[in-house]
């Protein structure tokens, strides 16, 4: 049976800047690869009909990008652009009042998820099971607050489900933000957009109260890419995932201590140190001297001598001068200029374009 598979882009992703100013959440790479063509690859390895991309901030980067690198789909391919925030559940409404759904299962997915779900074994499940939808779980401990929190019984259907509650910490299955449901939720959700609708606050209730709702717990790797943070760890345990003992394409006149990923038509300097768990794209130039650790350089980071980096993003096209130390948690948006001897504190935040001349001491600073 085909399927018709959703993909949520259009957030602003406010979480994510200074990153999510110039390029949207869908487009921060993984390793080598945007998030999006993730996703893209493990939907076309199911039975496809139609792929519907919903999108808003920075709609034309996300077209420009997937017609370029997708050809294969463009037959497939249709794009929501919405006109306002509609929420997750508001688009799969949008694309109902414009007829892009058949009589078929319907596969949603967000647009900020980085995991290796088993689309196809998630299918397999929902088809088994029967009902109405299937919401993807993972298994997670510590602060539950930020997630909707799933109860199962013991063949796997939800008997319960609270999006955010508030003060709960422990263990438990939370929303992975991949949905497989039937044509028949559409009479759950309004004819009309009026407001912005939320799948886990609009819809999953409904269905509870008068449909079978099945939980697919998935064991492996899973990232909801909504912080810098967030962002980092996903890139560091794909890393280690991928290529626990380095992937080296450019050139490093230094030590290397894996795991790291180096791209292409790189060159870190003599007498420099990278790792571990160090990611460094396209076309990065660092002079001699330099000790990077446990960070993400974006494409064509230019860096002088003796410079440190630890814990830290750095956006794509940033000149550092020498000797500069940027320090833990730190985030620096595209394109920013920084001069000579200058200190980055932990958890600045920078913005694009910026010229950054004098040290920043005080933690958690922004500047926009």
């Amino acid at each position: 049976m085909d399927v018709v598979a959703m993909i949520l882009a259009g957030g602003f992703a406010t979480r994510l800047r200074p990153l999510s100013y110039t390029k949207p959440k869908v487009l921060l790479p993984i390793l080598d690869k945007p998030i999006i063509d993730y996703i893209l690859e493990a939907i076309t390895k199911l039975p496809i009909s139609n792929v519907i991309l919903s999108l808003r901030y920075m709609a034309d980067l996300v077209k420009t990008h997937v017609e370029k690198n997708w050809r294969t789909l463009e037959n497939k391919i249709t794009y929501l652009i919405e006109d306002r925030p509609l929420g997750d559940a508001g688009p799969i409404v949008l694309a109902n009042l414009k007829s892009l759904f058949t009589d078929t299962t319907i596969l949603v997915i967000n647009g900020d998820v980085f995991s290796n779900v088993d689309l196809e074994k998630v299918l397999e499940f929902h088809r088994k099971k029967g009902g109405v939808a299937t919401v993807v779980l993972v298994e997670a401990k510590g602060d539950l607050s930020r997630f909707g929190v799933a109860s199962l019984n013991s063949d796997s259907r939800i008997t319960k489900f609270i999006e955010k509650p508030r003060g709960l910490v422990g263990r438990g299955f939370v929303n992975a933000g991949i949905y497989v449901f039937e044509p028949e939720i559409i009479k759950y959700l309004p004819k009309k957009l009026t407001c912005r609708l939320k799948i886990s606050i609009d819809l999953i209730p409904k269905l509870l109260e008068n449909c079978d709702v099945y939980g697919f717990v998935h064991r492996g790797y899973w990232f909801d890419i909504g912080t810098p943070e967030d962002y980092l760890r996903a890139n560091i345990e794909a890393l280690k995932y991928y290529y626990p003992n380095s992937k080296i394409d450019g050139e490093v006149d230094g030590e290397v201590i894996s795991p790291c990923y180096v791209g292409s038509n790189v060159y870190i300097g003599k007498n420099s140190e990278i790792g571990p768990y160090t990611v460094i794209l396209s076309g990065v130039k660092a002079e001699e001297n330099v000790r990077i650790s446990t960070s993400i350089l974006l494409g064509n980071v230019l860096i002088s001598r003796g410079t440190y980096i630890s814990e830290a993003i750095v956006g794509e096209g940033v000149y550092i001068g020498k000797w500069v130390r940027i320090e833990s948690g730190a985030v620096i948006g595209d394109y920013t200029y920084i001069g000579d001897y200058v200190y980055i504190g932990r958890n600045v935040r920078i913005g694009p374009h910026r010229e950054v001349l004098e040290s920043i001491y005080e933690e958690n600073k922004i500047l926009p």
